[in-house]
């Protein structure tokens, strides 16, 4: 199965789970923070590549899947290690935290902010102690 067949599948998936639970385009996007028009254009097949991680989490909390979504975007998400060392520590970390915790979307961001002020902190105390 190519790359568009997989993308087509897994919008054919979002689709299907959202009718089954009657819920609009527009109540997808109150639950999970995606935009109606990136749902859209998933379900369409119409997207060049599967989406971050984290959008994946916030359809999959908000669509009540597992991780069936994961898994459908896994299959081609096969990586070279130039891409995968292109990523900043940020962007590893948010996935980690998108796809091996329950965290949602607001409790991602907060932990991210929360160490970057950790981050920023040290850095603070290793300057004061270079200047004692």
């Amino acid at each position: 199965m190519n790359k568009q067949e997989q993308l087509i599948k897994f919008g054919i998936a979002i689709k299907n789970r959202r009718n089954a639970l009657k819920l609009s385009l527009r109540d997808v996007e109150n639950l999970s923070n995606v935009s109606a028009a990136l749902i859209t254009k998933l379900e369409n097949g119409k997207m060049a590549n599967f989406p971050k991680a984290l959008t994946i989490k916030q359809l999959s909390n908000a669509l009540k899947f597992n991780d069936e979504l994961f898994i459908l975007a896994d299959i081609l998400a096969e990586k070279t290690e130039t891409e995968k060392s292109e990523k900043t520590f940020e962007e590893e970390f948010r996935e980690f935290l998108a796809t091996k915790t329950t965290l949602n979307s607001e409790n991602i961001e907060q932990t991210l902010y929360f160490v970057s002020g950790l981050e920023k902190l040290q850095q603070i105390q290793n300057n004061n102690n270079f200047i004692k």
